[in-house]
């Protein structure tokens, strides 16, 4: 038995944390690049655009870790896979919102409103139902 074989072997179990989690893993690769291409190009980028790369990335950084947890455990307590898909859907949407909004828009609007606000929401909610399924 080598190294990759000692593990737990979820192999298809988890489809939607899969689909998930690798949308969400390119969306990291794509903010990561927006950051270098403000910060790489000083004086043709509005003076706000570089920190608000920076907080982009650091937000995304923040939270979708934490939800795909809380989506990997509501999937493995067996939680329907539509409900699981609308949780990875919505936090797909709220994350590029709140990037769209906070990196394109200097100041306050209501993408950067809706995608932070939505992914607070969407993590109470996903924090409850792993609460209530491992309780229930």
């Amino acid at each position: 038995m080598n190294g990759w074989e000692a593990g737990l072997n979820l192999g298809g179990l988890i489809p939607v944390t899969a689909l998930v989690a690798g949308l969400h893993a390119l969306l990291a690769v794509v903010l990561a690049n927006f950051v270098l291409f403000v910060r790489l190009r000083p004086g043709k980028v509005p003076e706000w655009q570089p920190d608000a790369a920076l907080r982009v990335q650091a937000n995304f950084v923040e939270n979708v870790p934490i939800a795909l947890l809380l989506l990997l455990v509501l999937e493995i307590q067996g939680l329907h896979a539509w409900f699981l898909l609308g949780c990875g859907a919505s936090l797909f949407v709220f994350r590029v919102l709140h990037a769209w909004g906070l990196g394109t828009y200097e100041g306050a609007n209501y993408p950067r409103l809706i995608g932070a606000q939505g992914t607070f929401v969407l993590l109470s909610v996903m924090g409850f139902a792993c609460l209530f399924t491992a309780l229930g």
